[in-house]
């Protein structure tokens, strides 16, 4: 993605060793974070620099993705990336996208004869989706309770 380095992470990419152990840390962190305990990391046997709870809820979190089984990508929402690149992050087709580009769902400027769009563009159209997807579905839950269709 643009000039930054995409940082991801994903289970598949360890070991079955490292899976278990990652899984059992993990339980241990959580259990530590949730007595609001301050969180440091340890650098070798020696220095031990605090963090913010926040960064390591963070790591918490896509650790927990992870372990599940999904893929943790880690990006800049000032990221500029291809039609390509935000197809396959919103797990649609380019033609799709584009469409979308083209109805004004989706910012985006143009590099040359190129279009580019910001991550964060691309992020909060992922979340109105959602939204909306969400919505209908309790629209067509209420409607089928009325109907008595739905217990």
């Amino acid at each position: 993605m643009s000039n930054t380095r995409e940082l991801s992470f994903s289970v598949s990419d360890l070991s079955p060793e490292s899976v278990a152990a990652i899984r059992k840390n993990l339980d241990a962190l959580k259990e530590y974070l949730s007595k609001g305990q301050a969180p440091s990391i340890r650098i070798g046997k020696g220095k031990e620099i605090p963090l913010p709870e926040s960064l390591i809820s963070l790591f918490s979190h896509a650790l927990t993705k992870a372990v599940a089984g999904k893929r943790v990508v880690i990006v800049e929402e000032d990221d500029e990336v291809s039609p390509e690149k935000a197809a396959e992050f919103l797990h649609v087709s380019r033609p799709f996208l584009v469409k979308q580009l083209d109805a004004g769902e989706i910012p985006f400027h143009m590099v040359g004869t190129h279009r580019r769009i910001l991550m964060s563009d691309i992020i909060e159209y992922k979340r109105k989706r959602k939204e909306q997807t969400q919505e209908i579905l309790r629209q067509m839950r209420e409607e089928a309770e009325e109907l008595g269709l739905y217990d």
